[in-house]
This record gives structure tokens, sequence and C-alpha cells, in this order.
């Protein structure tokens, strides 16, 4: 496999006017795993906003590779740096797997009775002192809607604290503002389908090639075909 941080974006698939995007399935399976011993399901690259289709190797309950889905409209089986080699942060022999607590300076290996009992000491500690305005939540914003309802429950209706927020509104709030004021709706206007069915794209202040890397544009890409995608 190509060194697809060196050539980011990968082999160059250009295709003639009114042909379709051409598959080109990216795969990335531990080196001392055999194909014919994994299991492939069926998900989805959650690393950058693309939505490209995945498929995950999984040998012996654990993660052991990623491939991107050729019948997929979005990436056509294509994956970028992120998608193709972040899995593997699951195996690392570094990842916490049990909680540390602090002690005299020192991160140490606790259970998690000890350490849930330690949040709940510290946090009625601040409820005593401040009161419910001096605790602060922020969280990601990768969770499902169950979750953020639940979050709401307990910071704003248990808790009674205002301060809630998540990297939802950090993260996209200049471009939620600029789609709401150029387009009047909060999401984008368009589909991935118009990249198929257009003759030309026209982008202003944007590094769409930096952005989603399987399906940047013809000026960063060297790419020749009409809607200029690698």
């Amino acid at each position: 496999m190509q060194d697809r941080i060196a050539d980011i974006w990968g082999p160059q698939t250009p295709h003639a006017r009114g042909t379709e995007w051409p598959a080109r399935v990216d795969q990335y399976l531990d080196e001392d795993i055999s194909e014919s011993d994994v299991a492939w399901l069926q998900s989805a690259c959650v690393l950058c906003s693309n939505g490209c289709g995945l498929d995950v190797a999984v040998h012996d309950g654990r993660m052991v590779g990623v491939r991107g889905r050729a019948e997929d409209r979005v990436n056509h089986g294509r994956l970028g740096p992120k998608g193709l080699y972040g899995w593997q942060a699951n195996n690392s022999e570094d990842r916490l797997t049990q909680p540390l607590v602090r002690r005299n300076g020192t991160l140490e290996p606790a259970g998690w009775d000890e350490a849930m009992g330690l949040v709940v000491e510290r946090a009625r500690q601040v409820l005593d002192e401040q009161g419910p305005l001096g605790m602060g939540f922020y969280n990601t914003g990768q969770l499902f809607l169950e979750d953020y309802y639940t979050l709401a429950l307990v910071v704003r209706g248990g808790i009674g604290t205002p301060h809630l927020d998540g990297n939802t509104r950090l993260c996209t709030a200049t471009a939620d503002f600029a789609l709401k004021e150029t387009f009047g709706t909060d999401g984008a206007p368009g589909s991935l389908t118009d990249f198929d069915e257009c003759d030309t794209i026209f982008t202003v202040g944007t590094t769409s090639p930096r952005r989603t890397r399987s399906s940047g544009c013809a000026s960063s890409t060297g790419c020749t075909g009409p809607i200029g995608r690698a």
C-alpha cells in the first residue's frame, strides 16, 4: 500500500464527462492478519464530516483493519489518512483502560468505585461552596441524541446549572451562521450528488481538498476529470 501520509489523496482516477466516478477501494489491514481470517462489519468513518462508507475488519473480537466501501456514494471506496490509519489507536499499548487518580502529584491506577467516589466528593464540595453556578460541563460533539438529552436532564434539571455546552457549538458556529445568512438554512443546501451532476464547481474562501481528502478538488490533486475528484 502507498504511504498515504506522504501521498494524502492516493492514486488519481480521472474520468470523462458523463461517466461515473470510478471506485477505488482503500484498505489497511494489520500485517499479521490474513484477510481470510477477518469478518468485515459495515460502518462509517467518523473522523471528519465527509461521512465515508467504511467496513471494519474484526478478528477475535478486536479491530484489525478497515477498508472503504466501493458502492458508497460518498467516497466510492476511498478513505482519507484519518480513516485509514486512525483505528490503530484502539490497540495502542498506552491506551487508557482504567481510571487514574492523582496522588501526591502522580497519576496512579485506581478502581472505578474509588474514581467515581472522588468525582462525587469533589462535585459536592463545589456545590456546597459555590452552588450550582460553580459547575460547568463541556462535552464532545460526537454523542447520540439520547446522550445529550440525558446530559441536559442531569446538568440543568438535576444540578441546576445553565453552564452546559459542547464542541458542536464552538466547532460549527461560524459555518452555521454563514449558511443561515447565505442560504437561509443551517444545513448544507446541496448534496454530494451535485458533484456528479454539475459541470463546474466554484469555491471561494474554502480549502476543500485539505478538509475532505477522499473527494478533494482538482486544483490541488492534479486530477483532470470534469469534476476534479481524486
